[in-house]
């Protein structure tokens, strides 16, 4: 389970399945996302099973970035990880909220 920024940032690597519980934009909430790439910066995401999906063209056809920023932008419960922007962890400044999946759903 992962407890730390440290942690997920050794969870994932390309071909890592997420599943997006909150997000800033509700129109992500649910989706089933792909890593794609991981990087000292962050790390891209397409969206499974949605081939034109405009998040998958982002990013020379990489996906969404979501950037590792500091370790107090991060929170993380019961194997939940949630990213927020600078300021207080509450839900106005939620980017993401995602579970990774150990298995194809």
């Amino acid at each position: 389970m992962i407890k730390n920024l440290n942690q997920l940032k050794r969870a994932l690597w390309p071909g890592i399945r997420l599943e997006i519980l909150d997000h800033c934009r509700p129109q992500c909430i649910g989706q089933l996302r792909e890593v794609t790439l991981v990087n000292t910066q962050g790390f891209y995401t397409k969206v499974l099973n949605q081939p034109d999906n405009q998040i998958n063209a982002g990013n020379n056809g990489r996906g969404s970035m979501l950037w590792w920023g500091p370790a107090k932008t991060w929170a993380f419960e019961n194997g939940i990880c949630s990213s927020y922007q600078y300021g207080d962890n509450t839900k106005k400044n939620l980017i993401v909220t995602f579970r990774i999946l150990e298995e194809i759903p």
